[in-house]
């Protein structure tokens, strides 16, 4: 694990000095209080407005941002930087510990981003306002954190896969649209036209599959939001919202953080760069 852990540092410090990285804690932070502040414009209304309101408000954001940004960077770090890979790799270290430190050493930089960003603003407003709905805020930098981890190992995939960079962004964008746009569209196609199947029956795994609907159910519910899924959500509001749902989404996340990493790493050992 020395050589996970040297390749780790490595690219921890590179990426934390990266001005990409430094825009991506800036971006989060100005959304997070702009939305606090102006949640209420439309009201004619402007103000700090507690957590309850922002956290849904900023998630539908951050469902957008996170995944595309983890995806580019994630294949980006092994496109575009093949040379220095095959550098590394005529040193004496094992060649899944050069992709894994190199992963790794990225998500810190961009885990200590996201936490910054969101958690630099959520002690303004909780200044501002109050801490009451805490779970809402730390539920959101959670699922935060598993949107990046997931689709930053996706785009980790990608660039083992496919070695070329304009193919393997051309792909992050077309996985981006399918996960977080068309999957939804799909779901709702698939639940019409399988009208006699109960709805739990195609929902909950379609749930589990997509790491953006595991974190849209579970930020929604720990916001006390779950009457926005409606009458036919109520089975999400009945497994979610009890400790062993949660539990079990969270368990779900962590395997589709892990399943492409090691689908990459089983990849990478025959690549020639």
């Amino acid at each position: 694990m020395t050589g996970v852990w040297l390749v780790a540092g490595e690219s921890w410090r590179r990426m934390s000095a990266a001005k990409a990285t430094i825009g991506f804690a800036v971006l989060f932070s100005l959304l997070a209080i702009g939305i606090s502040y102006f949640g209420l414009s439309g009201q004619r209304a402007t103000g700090f407005q507690g957590f309850a309101r922002v956290t849904t408000s900023l998630f539908n954001l951050v469902v957008y941002i996170v995944p595309l940004t983890a995806l580019i960077i994630g294949a980006a770090e092994v496109t575009g930087r093949r040379e220095n890979l095959a550098l590394i790799l005529v040193q004496p270290i094992r060649r899944n510990a050069v992709l894994l430190g190199s992963f790794l050493g990225v998500a810190g930089a961009l885990i200590s981003a996201l936490a910054i960003g969101l958690g630099g603003a959520g002690v303004l407003i909780a200044f501002q306002t109050t801490t009451a709905s805490l779970g809402g805020p730390l539920t959101l930098l959670a699922a935060s954190v598993g949107l990046l981890l997931s689709f930053l190992a996706m785009g980790f995939l990608l660039g083992v896969l496919l070695l070329d960079r304009l193919r393997a962004m051309a792909a992050s964008i077309m996985v981006w649209f399918v996960m977080v746009i068309g999957y939804d569209l799909a779901l709702i196609g698939i639940s019409s036209v399988l009208r006699g199947v109960p709805l739990k029956t195609i929902l909950l795994p379609a749930i589990l599959l997509n790491p953006v609907d595991i974190c849209r159910v579970m930020v929604t519910l720990a916001s006390g939001r779950g009457a926005l899924f409606g009458p036919a959500g109520a089975n999400l509001v009945d497994v979610f919202g009890r400790p062993l749902g949660a539990g079990l989404a969270g368990l779900t996340l962590c395997a589709l953080v892990v399943l492409p990493l090691v689908v990459m790493l089983q990849v990478f050992k025959r690549r020639d760069l």
